[in-house]
């Protein structure tokens, strides 16, 4: 009798935990914020950046969805290229992706354009070319890039910068992935 009970016990538990474990597979997305964080701390190797300074000027001219140049107060003109992310390349031979670098560009271009913007530099190895995160007010202009898909996060580009700001972008993209699987469906 004590064996049977005991069989009953046991297989009830194993009922439990596969019934658990069931459960948070359904409710996986709430664990989307501890592994976005989890991976905004481990990061592979690339160029290491430390916040190094603030730039604020004038967008002159957009090159491309994560490059522009701005003309600081002193009339100084500085080539700013967004860290931690990456735009299509315009220079692409496949048209679809080409089209897409036009619009990121163009898109880059109506949010900054003759607008003021702070850029706190992140990296600079030449003068007048700085990497760096800009900010258009209070916006991160490098994570609504990408939360917006334009642009795609890099972590490759995110070594030695703030975690709040490894962090935002990495929920960007998240938010980008899971708004393109909606507008697929």
């Amino acid at each position: 009798m004590f064996f049977v009970l005991r069989k009953i016990v046991i297989a009830c538990g194993y009922g439990v935990l596969i019934g658990l474990a069931l459960l948070l597979y359904h409710h996986r997305s709430l664990f989307s914020p501890a592994i976005d964080l989890a991976r905004s701390l481990r990061l592979p190797h690339g160029l290491e950046q430390q916040p190094d300074g603030v730039i604020t000027g004038r967008v002159v001219q957009v090159f491309s969805g994560d490059s522009f140049q701005l003309r600081d107060g002193q009339g100084h003109a500085v080539n700013v290229r967004l860290t931690g992310l990456a735009a299509p390349d315009l220079r692409s031979t496949n048209p679809a992706e080409r089209l897409l670098a036009a619009q990121s560009r163009t898109n880059l271009s109506e949010m900054v354009q003759s607008n003021s913007v702070r850029v706190m530099v992140t990296y600079s190895n030449e003068a007048g070319a700085v990497l760096g995160l800009a900010y258009l007010g209070d916006t991160n202009l490098n994570v609504a890039m990408v939360r917006a898909g334009w642009a795609v996060a890099r972590r490759d580009f995110m070594r030695g910068l703030p975690l709040k700001d490894r962090y935002a972008l990495i929920q960007a993209e998240r938010r980008a992935k899971i708004e393109k699987a909606r507008d697929e469906e």
